[in-house]
């Protein structure tokens, strides 16, 4: 396929096969297309292409991927006039702590009026994705490292040895910190699992930090709802306003969709609970080819054998931020009205609204796209743009790069009540 035909492809899927159909209709294409009569550079093309899909204002769940496209390697956080370096790997030319003021002799503020319908959400903590691409694109960057002035030539990552995305250990005698980086890595969850269930009936305190999460599967974090109700009470006991959804099922989402369930089951890692979800999964798409859009089921059926133990944590505290997405997100939201639990630090990235996403492939570069829908959006309550807000909002200043201010915070809150 050339430029053009991948491009029409891409329109067809956003108007015909995306659950965002409904609500949201894109930019006008004529004015892409008439650019694409003859073929442009590679990263021309993906910066239409993304920049046609920033339209739909969806963050997260309707991306172009292409391994041809610039990659940073770091993540930055916009605060005030600055773009601050949070993480980064190796070779690209930054270092954790570094304050970016210009990005190619540019401040901030003309970059972003030059690229703004390249910007997906306009709050600028979600905006992480779009300014790596640029300082990438840019090759050169202005920025402040230790209070020193300097131009820095951004060059091409290395990738960094993999840090470890599931860790726990003891903060005292009482007190225990999990940390879960993605809800699809089954294998290394369950050994996590593992380690920790038989501790938990010792834990007064349970702290679960996913500020950074990525998602993956529901499923892989219902065996902590059991710690976090209260004895012998479900979930639906507990939690009475339903978050429901509708899933597109037309003939193209079902074929991408069936693809990746097919994939899931050939897994040797998948647990029995996790097979007999997917399972059930794979069965709704041949019960509803062809039907459009058609209300889920109840995801708090699938709880009802999760029940409140005896003992176990006393409180629960989750950690979030804007890094946390998707099943991350979901996770804040499941276990938030729960009594044992409080939500400490940022909102989560918030792109709930539109989610189950597979893939339409195009070689080596693949469009994903979302194929449900949250009944929220009707009710005026959608998360886009918002996520899912903590009981207890503290705001990120550049002090969090110099200690972990919001599990000092828990710790402080946990001493607090101890007294108390």
């Amino acid at each position: 396929m050339n430029q053009l035909e991948i491009f029409d492809t891409i329109v067809g899927i956003m108007q015909e096969d995306s659950a965002t159909k409904k609500d949201k209709k894109g930019a006008n294409p004529t004015p892409y297309r008439d650019q694409l009569l003859t073929d442009l550079p590679k990263e021309d093309f993906i910066y239409l292409i993304r920049t046609y899909l920033a339209s739909f204002g969806v963050l997260g769940h309707i991306w172009y991927h292409s391994p041809a496209a610039p990659r940073l390697g770091a993540f930055l956080r916009r605060h005030e006039d600055s773009l601050y370096v949070l993480d980064s790997d190796s070779g690209n030319g930054l270092e954790v702590g570094d304050r970016i003021i210009a990005i190619g002799g540019q401040p901030l503020d003309q970059v972003y009026q030059e690229h703004q319908a390249f910007f997906v959400s306009p709050t600028p903590e979600r905006q992480y994705m779009e300014w790596a691409y640029l300082v990438k694109k840019a090759e050169q960057v202005s920025l402040f490292r230790n209070g020193q002035f300097l131009q820095v030539e951004i060059g091409d990552c290395q990738d960094s040895a993999e840090q470890e995305a599931f860790a726990w250990n003891w903060l005292d005698d009482h007190t225990l910190y999990m940390k879960m980086e993605n809800f699809y890595d089954e294998e290394k969850i369950g050994q996590l699992y593992t380690q920790i269930e038989p501790l938990l009936p010792m834990v007064k305190n349970l702290i679960i930090d996913v500020r950074v999460n990525s998602g993956g599967s529901d499923s892989l974090y219902w065996p902590v709802l059991k710690y976090a109700l209260p004895a012998g009470k479900s979930y639906k006991d507990m939690v009475t306003d339903e978050v429901g959804m509708e899933i597109l099922y037309t003939p193209t989402n079902v074929a991408h969709r069936r693809k990746l369930f097919e994939q899931d089951l050939r897994d040797p890692h998948l647990s029995a609970e996790s097979r007999a979800f997917t399972e059930s999964l794979l069965a709704d798409l041949e019960v509803h080819q062809g039907a459009g859009y058609v209300c889920a089921d109840d995801e708090e059926d699938y709880l009802a054998d999760y029940r409140g133990l005896e003992g176990g944590p006393d409180k629960i505290y989750i950690l979030s931020d804007v890094r946390c997405a998707s099943s991350g997100d979901n996770f804040v939201q499941t276990f938030k009205p729960l009594p044992k639990v409080t939500v400490i630090g940022r909102a989560t990235l918030g792109i709930l609204d539109y989610s189950n996403c597979c893939f339409a492939e195009f070689g080596d570069d693949y469009l994903m796209y979302p194929t449900s829908r949250s009944l929220e959006i009707d009710k005026g309550n959608g998360m886009t743009d918002r996520g899912v807000e903590p009981d207890i909002y503290i705001p990120w200043t550049p002090e969090h790069l110099e200690r972990d201010v919001d599990l000092d915070y828990v710790l402080k809150l946990i001493q607090t009540s101890e007294i108390f």
